[in-house]
Formats: structure tokens, sequence, C-alpha cells
């Protein structure tokens, strides 16, 4: 790994981007060889646009000086953002080159310029961007050059804004290989590094001075992994390898979470000594180190501010549409309990600092766009006193939107509209309070860093993730499964495959006692049998992950109410207990062979049931295949991180989706949810 001192990698990374796009994308795109086969089709495409319209001819040059527009000829699904010939010249003279045909000469430059335009959705297998599909946030596809774009609403609130300075003026031309939108500017992404964008933004000139007083500035300068090499043979015991890739590159991202210059002055922050003392009242053990000790207390509150991954605005409270496909819950049902708290959409965040984290919720309802997320918040923003907690109650800290989504190379800025701070006996109240769901990815930044967490599924070399460790061989790897149509929490899992011994390090978790459990999925074909440890205990007998839940040593009924809500369905797992109508009894047997049913909280594509109406319908609940397995009891005296450990005693793979901690107080009235 190396600090990146200059902006030369960037030219050489566009240079590699570039060849990618001249040459299909071959690493991920489709790989069919089409010889002397080409597809066909009428209509107007992109470029036929482009050239049948003057105004746009800049435009138009220079993507074939980019050697791009051929690609606006063929096949495909792309977004592009078009600026008309004034803005172009705009640019230019912006930009030093005089004139538009100096600027045509800078190659590099072009390149950087147009690819930064478009989006393949081809590739991505997730269509065109319409303007109808636009929230405020990042469009989810990043560009051509590997960064988001963002989409906002305009002051006046008739257009939508690209990157907040860019009006799209027109709209939603739908062409046969994409979509075209109109813009007033050209649009141009920050190449600074996080560190020193922060510095130089504006509004957050303290934590400018804060990441040098404290040396975090040096953790935000990184870039790429140059020492990480893309594998290229497959594992050979991986019935699924053609549908798998390596990932193309590891890269370092950031995301800081920062109060304005103005916010920090309201709380009497002034100067970098006045943020040293506000520390000390949250970090008083750290008060007499110097700023540089990462123990220090300005170090662990600026650490607090900064996390390791990369997440846009709408990233934050990642449901990855969760909420939007629970089409099987029943309204009344959700009326009653989704909003009493029990229920809470929320995800946790670990921060740079160490042993901290943050909780964060978001109200979003049914097909409702998220609402705003809310940061380490106790009260419940689904509470139905609330309409919109995060503009309601003035103490809520949230997001600044007109200073957040500022992008740069390696990272994102938003800014808080209140002080965000480690309350270690607030954070534990939070979390103390309820069951907390984890999903594995929450411990795997780098997934979200390097775009694998999608629709795809990578293998996931040795040491490429700092928090997941295991030794790998032409037979034992581990896997990322992207979107698919079973119960799997947020719709994706990890797999290990083979003989394996593999580490996770999952939290921190705040002090107390819990009982421990994982989410994993039975596949009759091809897992083995696996041994569970948590903190270097053994979790009972290993398990055979070949079982499903009606196996008699698991004992797994559907729940009679399902059955008899949705008549005549019955479905293939028998009809249930009538005497144990909502199987609250079997929930209890289950549990005393350490065993559960998966939450009624989500759903999967292939249990909704098509042509029934009303009623419970299907959840992860009714599903045998999704089981949850009880580690045991656990108490630890501090906030602390914790080792998940897994070894196969049979050949054969593991599935783990998410793990939960539920206080053991909570244990007696615990909800299916």
């Amino acid at each position: 790994m190396k600090k990146i001192k200059n902006k030369v990698m960037r030219f050489k990374y566009l240079s590699c981007i570039a060849v990618m796009v001249l040459t299909g994308f071959t690493a991920c795109q489709d790989s069919d060889d089409v010889g002397e086969n080409y597809t066909t089709f009428t209509g107007e495409t992109i470029s036929d646009f482009l050239e049948n319209n003057a105004e746009y001819s800049d435009f138009t040059e220079a993507l074939k000086t980019a050697n791009a527009f051929s690609l606006l000829e063929s096949y495909g699904a792309y977004t592009c953002f078009v600026p008309d010939n004034e803005a172009m010249e705009a640019y230019v003279r912006e930009q030093g080159y005089g004139t538009f045909e100096h600027f045509l000469d800078s190659v590099e430059a072009v390149k950087e310029m147009v690819f930064y335009h478009l989006i393949d959705g081809e590739s991505g297998g997730v269509g065109n961007y319409e303007t109808a599909g636009f929230e405020n946030g990042a469009i989810e596809t990043k560009n051509m050059l590997g960064r988001y774009l963002y989409t906002s609403i305009a002051p006046d609130g008739a257009a939508w804004m690209i990157n907040s300075t860019a009006r799209i003026i027109s709209g939603d031309h739908i062409k046969v290989n994409g979509v075209v939108h109109l813009v007033d500017k050209v649009l141009a992404g920050n190449t600074d590094l996080l560190a020193d964008y922060i510095e130089s933004e504006g509004h957050f000139k303290l934590y400018g001075e804060a990441l040098h007083a404290t040396g975090w500035r040096d953790s935000l300068m990184l870039l790429d992994d140059e020492t990480y090499v893309q594998a290229t043979t497959k594992p050979s015991n991986d019935p699924y390898s053609s549908t798998c890739y390596f990932p193309a590159a590891k890269k370092f991202r950031y995301t800081a979470l920062l109060e304005t210059d103005s916010v920090l002055a309201l709380n009497g922050i002034h100067t970098l000594d006045d943020m040293r003392e506000y520390a000390e009242r949250y970090y008083p053990e750290g008060a007499d180190l110097p700023d540089d000790d990462k123990r220090s207390s300005l170090s662990r509150f600026v650490g607090y501010h900064l996390l390791p991954v990369m997440l846009t605005s709408n990233q934050i409270v990642n449901t990855r549409d969760l909420v939007i496909t629970q089409t099987w819950m029943d309204e009344d049902w959700r009326r009653e309990n989704y909003r009493d708290g029990r229920f809470w959409l929320e995800q946790y965040l670990v921060p740079m600092a160490d042993e901290s984290i943050i909780t964060v919720q978001a109200f979003q309802w049914g097909d409702q766009p998220a609402q705003k997320p809310v940061f380490n918040d106790e009260r419940n923003c689904y509470d139905p006193k609330y309409t919109n907690m995060a503009e309601e109650e003035e103490d809520v800290v949230t997001l600044d939107m007109a200073h957040s989504n500022l992008d740069c190379q390696n990272g994102v800025i938003h800014a808080l509209t209140g002080m965000l701070v480690y309350d270690k006996d607030k954070i534990g109240r939070i979390m103390r309070g309820k069951r907390f769901r984890m999903d594995f990815t929450t411990f795997f930044p780098e997934l979200r860093n390097n775009d694998i967490i999608s629709n795809k599924c990578y293998y996931i070399p040795e040491g490429y993730c700092k928090k997941l460790r295991y030794e790998e061989s032409s037979n034992v790897f581990a896997k990322y499964v992207g979107d698919n149509m079973h119960s799997d929490y947020l719709h994706d899992f990890m797999e290990m495959w083979g003989m394996f011994d593999v580490s996770i390090t999952v939290g921190p978790i705040p002090e107390g006692s819990y009982e421990v459990r994982i989410g994993y999925r039975v596949n009759t074909n091809h897992r083995g049998i696996t041994q569970f440890y948590f903190d270097g205990v053994p979790c009972g007998i290993p398990i055979d992950m070949r079982l499903k839940g009606t196996d008699a040593s698991i004992g797994w009924e559907q729940a009679y109410v399902y059955t008899q809500v949705n008549n005549p369905y019955i479905g293939s797992w028998g009809e249930g207990n009538p005497d144990d109508y909502y199987g609250y009894e079997n929930d209890k047997s289950l549990h005393n062979r350490n065993f559960m049913k998966a939450p009624d909280s989500f759903g999967s594509k292939e249990l909704l049931i098509s042509g029934v109406t009303g009623g419970v319908k299907a959840s992860a609940r009714n599903d045998p295949y999704a089981l949850r397995k009880v580690l045991g009891i656990f108490s630890w005296p501090e906030m602390a991180t914790h080792e998940f450990r897994v070894v196969q005693m049979l050949d054969g793979s593991c599935h783990f989706d998410y793990i939960e901690f539920i206080p053991t107080n909570l244990l007696e009235d615990e909800d299916t949810h």
C-alpha cells in the first residue's frame, strides 16, 4: 500500500478505464462471442440523436476524440448527460485551454470529461436511469469513471440538478440504446483526496486543522492498493464459478460525517483548543495524551466522524429495497407492529476510531422515499406521533443536505445538523434496549468500496477484507453472493467453501449479557458440517447445514395461521398445528434445540404467492431453508469487538447472512420480527 502524493495515478487509472471501455469491459460484461453475428435494431440511437442536433456537436467531437462515440452507436443501456455547445465552450474557458481545438489535443482530459457523463447500465444489469427514478442522493450505478453522480431537486423545484451544479433542461430522451438528459453545464468531479478536500471545501476548516493535529489526515490519503493483483483461476470445486468474478481492484474509500464550522461555533467550538476541550468531555481518559496518539481525546473525537467506507447519503441506511419488497405484509399488521419501536429499520456504522459505533435510523414507509438518516437517537423515528422526525425535532442529528454528498476522488463529505459524539452511556442504552441484527457486510467496508455489493457474485481473496481471515487454497475460498430470490436479509449473503477455518471480527458491541445467533440458509446439495465458535468458545456440537428445518433433529413447523389465511394455499411443508395457531409453541421447541425460525420482518421473492390477496403471506419465517442458529449466551464488561469463528468439519459450503445480539433481559418477551 502506498500513499498518493500527486495525481499521476489518477491519469493512469483513467487510461485503464478508457481501455476497458473501448474493449467492452470484458471482465464484467456478457462474454458472448458474436463472431459474424451482429445485433441489429431500428430506431434512433444516442449517437444518431447527437449527430442530428448540431447544438451538441462539441460533445460529439469529444466523444469521438475519446473513442467513445462507437459505444453510443451500439446496443446497450446507456444514461448519457449531454451539455450543449455553449456549456462546452464555457468549460473549455474555465479549464484554461483557450480554444476547443486545444482541449481536444489533451486526449486524457477529454476522456475524463466524456466518461464522467456516461453510465453503462447494461454491464451492471440495471438499464437506463430516467428522471422518474431519481431521488436525493447518488444514482445507484457509478459512471464510466467509477464515480457517483448525485441528483437533487433544483432550488426553484422545477428541475433536477446533477452534482448540485448542472441543471437538467430537458430530460428523458429515450433512445433504443439508452436515455439522454440535456444539461446546462459540463459535469466534472472533484479530483482532490478527501483530506485535501476537507481543508479546501470551505465549510470544514477546523476539521482540516484537526486532521493535521491528530494524524488522521494520513489515513485519508490512500487511494488504491497497488500490490493487489486480480486472480484469474477460479476454484475447481465451485459449481457456480461461471457467474462469479474476482474483484478488479482494491480501492480505499472513506466517508467524513462532519459538523460545519458554523455548527461547531454554535456549540462553542471556534478553535482547535475548543475542539480538544469538547472532546475531553466524552473521552476523559485521553485528556493527557498527545493529539496524534489514537487514544487521545481529540483523536478519538475526530476518528469517530470518519468511516473506512464510502457511503452516499442514500446508502447510509442501506436497506437494499428491504421495505419495498415486503409486499407479503398485511397493512394492518404493519401499522400496529412496525411503528412500535421493536421493528426499527437501522444500520450500524463502524468508525475509524477504535471500539465505537454509530447507530442510524431512516424512516421509510411502504414505497415512499427514505427520509434523512438520524444518528445516535434513542427515539423511534417510526413512532406514529412523527410524520418526519428528522424535520420535526430540533435536536435530531441528521444530514445538512445543502453541504452533503460532497464527492472527491477517494471519498465523500456529509455535513451534520448537530454534534455527532460517542456518548458511551447513550449508545449503550440504545443498543441494550432491543435486539439488533447486523448484516455481515457491515464489517467488510472493502465490499462497498469496490462495488462488490451488487447483484453479482464475487470471490473474496484471502487478505482482501481486514476483518475476514482464512487461508486460501485451490478449493478453499470465500464468496459474496449478490441480489437473489431467497430469504436472505438485505438479499445477499457470504459463503465459505472447502475445508476451511475462517474468523470474522464482529462489532463492537456494548457491554452486557446477550444471546448471540447467526442467520443461515440450508442447501441440501453442497453445504457441509460446521462448528461455530464465539470468542474462542465452541458453540455446541457441529451442525449439518444440509438439513432443512423440517428435519426431525430441528423440528421446524409451518405456522398454521399462514396456511389458513392464505387458504387454499398450503405449500409443500405442511399446514402446521391448529393447536399452535401462530407457531409460538414451535418457536419454544426450536429454541430449546438452539435453533430459531428466520424473522418475519423480511421476505423473499420466491415465497411471494401470486394471485393471493390479504393475510400475512410469505416471509422468511415461513421458509424451512432459512434458519437461525443460537450460538449461546455471552457477557462482556465493556464495548468491544468479538471473534466469530467457523471451522468446516465435512467438506462443503457454509452460508452466513447476519448476526444478532439480543440482551438476555428481553428474551422472554421477544417477538417474531
